[in-house]
Order: structure tokens, then sequence, then C-alpha cells
């Protein structure tokens, strides 16, 4: 492995949720990572230094800048990060900024999709979901959906919900389900938010979601080798890992 070191820009938007995985992930590799917690005391008018972006979920949506004006300018810094070449990760709401931010629709889905649901991928993926047995299911919290940005490949898919990935240019990364979520931070949302949320065909119950926490560790698993497999090559084309 490379000695070359990252430097990690983390946008949150929930204040005491930690990045699970994907922290741990940088921890392994010997990166470092750092916080920007986004709200209305906290607005950032210009990007730092990074060498990544990853963008966590929250529990506002993509589209209410009049609720939360910072997304305005969210939105924007994530679209100059693209642009510029950097590497771009979004999660569930991360996902939906992205897309917004390429122009695409973000919007409420039929019904809020809570649970290990099954996700299929369609393009040869790089390695992130290759060789993991059994079905492919992830931790999926979310009310809303977007339509997929012009430029953009899907890469994966479910019965439920159309846009679970794409890919944009050879920087952006975008994932509907949560890999980086570990039994910590799904325990919590279990406790602390699963009864407040709307009856949903698409909403497991407590129960049936801790039935399936093994699929935590493929999460994981396929967090690991997507990170490692888009950060491989710098912006410079010299190898990181």
């Amino acid at each position: 492995m490379n000695s070359f070191k990252l430097k990690i820009l983390i946008f949150k938007h929930i204040h005491n949720e930690p990045s699970g995985h994907a922290e741990q992930w940088a921890q392994e590799r010997g990166h470092t990572y750092f916080y920007h917690y986004w709200d209305s005391n906290n607005v950032l008018n210009e990007l730092p230094e990074f060498d990544l972006l990853i963008i966590m979920g929250g529990m506002m949506g993509a589209y209410e800048d009049d609720t939360y004006p910072w997304l305005v300018t969210e939105k924007k810094l994530i679209r100059e990060a693209i642009e510029s070449g950097r590497k771009v990760l979004g999660i569930c709401l991360g996902a939906q900024l992205i897309a917004a931010s390429l122009g695409a629709r973000v919007y409420k889905n039929n019904h809020p999709e809570i649970g290990f649901h099954q996700v299929k991928p369609l393009q040869e993926y790089p390695s992130a979901l290759s060789g993991i047995a059994g079905d492919l299911k992830f931790f999926q919290w979310h009310g809303d959906t977007f339509d997929l940005p012009e430029g953009a490949c899907l890469i994966a898919t479910a019965e439920n919900v159309k846009n679970q990935a794409f890919t944009y240019k050879d920087n952006v990364t975008a994932l509907q389900f949560h890999p980086e979520m570990d039994s910590i931070i799904i325990n919590g949302l279990l406790k602390n938010a699963h009864e407040s949320e709307p009856d949903s065909p698409w909403k497991q119950s407590i129960e049936c979601i801790k039935n399936h926490m093994n699929m935590i560790e493929t999460g994981r698993i396929m967090l690991f080798r997507l990170l490692d497999d888009i950060t491989s090559v710098s912006n410079t084309g010299h190898k990181l890992m």
C-alpha cells in the first residue's frame, strides 16, 4: 500500500451522528479526516483543501432551500468539488445533494424505505460489489429519491426505489443506501426514530431489522472496497493506495 495519505472532508447534517465504516476505513488506511457540520450557524463559504469529499445523510430534503437556506451554498460547493475533479462520495442525503447539484430533481418517494433491502448492481462495478456472497442487502433509511442527473451512469437499482447508486464522470459516486452504518448507528436509529417514521410497505419492523444485522458486514466490505477503488488514482494520475 502506498504511503500517500489522503485528507478527507466530511459534510455532516446530523450533529452527533458518526460516519461509521467511513471513519473506520480512513483510520485503518492512515488517512486524516475532518468534519464540517452544516446548519444555519455553520455555513462554509468556500472549500478547504481536501482530496476526498464524503457527504453524509440527514433528515432534511435536498430541495428544502426555504427551510434550510444553507443548502443553496452546500450544493454550490458540491458542484465546485465535482467540477474540480476531486473525488466525491455521497450517501443517502449526500447522494440526493449530488443529484441536485448536477441539476436533477429530488422529491418524495412513494413510500419511506427503512430496513435491509436488496440492491442489484447493473454495471460492471469496480470491485466494490464483486465477490460478496449471497443477496446484496444494504441498510436503507430514506423518504426521498432522485432522478438520474444528465451524464450520470446508474450502477445499482432495486425493486422499491430504482435509482440506488450512480457514478458521474470518473470522480463522483452516489449511494442511496447506507453501507457506512454500523450496529451502534442503526441501533440508535431504531431506539430514537423508528417509531416516529410513518408506516410504509417498505418499512421493516425493529425485529426484522435486528434479524438482518449480519448484513452490516456486507456494507462494511462494500464501502471499504469502494473507497479503495475511488481513491486509487489521484488527480495527477499517481496511485494513492
